[in-house]
């Protein structure tokens, strides 16, 4: 298992607020420990403008990253993108007043949580900084590359997650504070950056030191990723295979595993903070009519308690136990992700058999009880499909790819949404929405360079 820890200061304090104290950061820092000290939040841009701040702004970044992806409650915002992706789909519901419009898909962006899109832009921003001070103040070698390729793919992995779940037509800018430049991209614009950045991650870290092996198949597992989501199967499926990485090189492993971490005294897993220390969200059961059985099934992957607890507003809810502990670590890249690409490559293809015979692999090798059962060929297409998505929103629960999986049921399978969302009565009142992409917050209006979005479609 690839652990990558990410320790730095949470406060949100302005455009420099991630880049602590240089002078207090070796300059030797690796990936395992980045901050082990207590800092100053800020330092000046001249500060920065040395070896050891290059170090404490490439800190800041993959904080920020850790934030974007499945934050920190005090970090900017109130969620990560993890479960901003679980509350709008069919995974987490909502037991805190105020809260529901998210869950009902029918987002209003004043309310909570309203600042999660803060997160996109901080994190961006942050990662190209770092990159340009790595490059720019610290010697060539083995240990920039690595630093800067890691920060290369964690900044594509931001690009394909953000396109997954926002709407066509996000601002994003070029962190470049004497020429600064907003533009609006639509998703295929953030997927195709997504693949140029972990081809730049790809191109700089070394082909041969095992360090960057773990570097390397994150990114290979990117970008199949972000290629899956322009229905480009053949080339994804090339990308994670043997010689995926260049002659010689090996297939991504199953067994392999890329977290992003979090710590009791840095950045804290949010989904611990908001579903298990504070009841404010629970696991989702069958939501809306078409949610997925995630607790009624039994499946060994889906983690929650057995009786229900009162949440903040009184909703009895089943609290998740998939992120038990503030320090639970949240994959960001899996070996079990490389091959359901396959495996949804070999249906596209119309290989029933190569398809089945992959998912059940999958199945045999997992070491949880009870065993999973191997699957059976429902033999038609669509049934296929639907055991297909099945199947990714189990191995992949609670990290931050069902709302894009959702939105690819419409794209690219032609399935309407109110087949595959959550829809109808809503368990509070009302009725679920016809959101199936979110919008960034209502502060990005005061960004003349970006008004609203170019649409919501999926």
């Amino acid at each position: 298992m690839t652990s990558i820890q990410t320790k730095a200061r949470t406060r949100r304090v302005g455009p420099w607020a991630w880049q602590v104290a240089a002078a207090l950061v070796l300059t030797a820092c690796n990936t395992s420990s980045l901050l082990d000290v207590n800092t100053p939040d800020q330092i000046t841009p001249t500060a920065a403008a040395s070896p050891a701040g290059a170090a404490a702004i490439r800190a800041a970044a993959i904080g920020n990253f850790a934030n974007f992806f499945a934050g920190d409650p005090s970090g900017g915002s109130p969620v990560g993108m993890n479960m901003y992706s679980g509350i709008f789909a069919d995974e987490i519901i909502s037991s805190r007043g105020g809260t529901e419009h998210l869950d009902q898909r029918a987002q209003n962006d004043n309310l909570f949580p309203s600042t999660s899109w803060n997160v996109v832009g901080t994190a961006s921003t942050q990662i190209i900084r770092a990159i340009k001070a790595l490059n720019t103040y610290v010697a060539a070698g083995a240990s920039r590359n690595t630093q800067v390729g890691e920060l290369y793919a964690k900044q594509a992995f931001l690009f394909a997650i953000t396109a997954e779940i926002f709407c066509n037509g996000v601002p994003m800018a070029n962190a470049d504070d004497a020429n600064p430049v907003t533009e609006t991209l639509s998703n295929i614009d953030l997927y195709n950056r997504a693949i140029a950045q972990f081809d730049s991650a790809l191109a700089v870290l070394s082909t041969t030191a095992a360090g960057d092996l773990p570097y390397r198949y994150m990114a290979r597992v990117g970008k199949a990723r972000a290629l899956v989501d322009l229905n480009n199967y053949p080339q994804a499926v090339a990308v994670l295979g043997a010689g995926g990485d260049g002659t010689g090189s090996a297939a991504v492993p199953s067994s392999f595993v890329f977290n992003a971490e979090y710590g009791t005294v840095s950045i804290v897993n949010t989904m611990y903070d908001w579903m298990v220390a504070t009841p404010n969200f629970g696991a989702a059961d069958k939501e809306g009519g078409n949610g997925l059985d995630f607790l009624s099934s039994g499946d060994p992957r889906v983690k929650a308690a057995k009786t229900t607890v009162a949440g903040q507003d009184g909703t009895r809810i089943f609290t998740s136990l998939m992120y038990p502990l503030p320090t639970s670590p949240v994959p960001l890249a899996t070996g079990t992700e490389a091959r359901l690409i396959e495996a949804e490559a070999l249906l596209a293809a119309g290989d029933a058999t190569g398809w089945l015979n992959g998912l059940n692999a999958l199945r045999a090798a997992f070491t949880g009880l009870p065993v999973l059962a191997p699957l059976t060929d429902p033999s038609t297409k669509d049934a296929r499909v639907n055991l297909m998505f099945r199947e990714r929103a189990f191995w992949l629960y609670m990290t931050a790819h069902r709302a894009g999986d959702l939105r690819r049921l419409s794209r690219q399978y032609g399935r309407a949404a109110e087949t595959i969302w959550p829809t109808g009565a809503y368990f509070k009142g009302g009725v679920y929405g016809a959101d199936v992409a979110l919008k960034p917050s209502q502060a990005e209006q005061n960004n003349g360079a970006w008004k609203a979005c170019t649409d919501r479609n999926p």
